[in-house]
């Protein structure tokens, strides 16, 4: 298989929908917290934010293609001196394959070109394959975010 690995614009925002659905359902599959709620915002919002994000010059967007098709994509986004992976997601069929760390790496070479001094990562409970790669990666847990549903008591 043939892939390539290119940024994209704010115009571009649209392809990433099937990847965004993707990350949508994985996270509902692997999460017992979210019990099919995830996420809070509909979908087309995050597009929107991503769009206005990259437009803002506040977010970069890789995405990888196979035969024109987006399979993976990343967005970060960089304040100051300090970076945040926000999206990032390989396609079922597309897993194991090396896109996850062509997408990394394209990341930290983002972060090192803005000067980024420290990077964070929010990651789904239960998602052990994503916690694995980012340990890989040199990330160690650094909170425990908790939430309830009101009158869950």
């Amino acid at each position: 298989m043939e892939y390539q690995l290119r940024t994209i614009t704010a115009s571009e925002v649209a392809r990433l929908e099937p990847l965004y659905r993707t990350l949508v359902r994985h996270h509902n599959e692997v999460s017992a917290h979210f019990g099919g709620s995830f996420p809070s915002s509909p979908v087309e919002d995050q597009l929107r934010e991503c769009a206005k994000d990259l437009a803002d010059g506040k977010a970069e967007v890789a995405i990888i293609e196979e035969q024109g098709e987006p399979v993976a994509f990343c967005k970060v986004d960089v304040i100051g001196d300090s970076g945040y992976l926000d999206e990032f997601a390989v396609m079922g069929g597309h897993r194991g394959q090396g896109l996850g760390t062509q997408l990394m790496d394209w990341a930290d070479d983002v972060f090192c070109q803005r000067c980024v001094r420290q990077i964070e990562l929010c990651l789904v409970v239960g998602n052990e394959s994503a916690r694995r790669f980012y340990e890989r990666r040199g990330f160690l847990p650094s909170v425990l975010e908790m939430r309830s549903a009101v009158g869950a008591r």
